[in-house]
């Protein structure tokens, strides 16, 4: 009986050891999908977005389309560069997006380029979440108070 009861302890002990080193493993059944850095949006969807909130004229329309579509490209193709950190590739998708708001802002009349800081605190496609200092006159934003 003290045998059986050994055994059956050694075999359970075994079982479980073999068991946690299987959950201690990382799964590598299914990577984990990138997440895109347009947040799922295209070319054509973010400028259908900035369509409707700066009230863009067909004229721009047309000059900014293939700028969105160079940045989609580029930020696909660092989203899609294993070798580097994310470090890396937050710097370089922020160069990107810096390019081509810099392509951008001539194309947009001073109202609109006005719009553009409030279109992306206001979730309209990213930026800057939370402004340091307020323009003079409007109210002050911190990151203790998120919008």
């Amino acid at each position: 009986m003290c045998k059986l009861r050994m055994l059956l302890v050694a075999a359970l002990l075994a079982g479980l050891s073999a068991l946690a080193q299987d959950s201690s493993q990382p799964a590598a059944a299914a990577p984990a999908p990138k997440q895109n850095r347009t947040h799922g949006d295209s070319a054509e969807k973010r400028l259908k977005r900035m369509t409707k909130r700066l009230n863009l004229t067909d004229e721009q329309q047309e000059k900014i389309r293939p700028i969105l579509q160079d940045e989609e490209k580029q930020a696909s193709a660092v989203d899609s560069d294993s070798t580097l950190t994310q470090q890396q590739r937050h710097k370089k998708m922020r160069q990107i997006h810096l390019t081509s708001r810099s392509q951008i802002d001539p194309i947009l009349t001073a109202e609109q380029k006005a719009q553009m800081p409030s279109m992306r605190s206001g979730g309209g496609g990213g930026g800057r979440r939370h402004q340091r200092t307020a323009p003079t006159g409007a109210p002050s934003t911190d990151s203790a108070n998120p919008q």
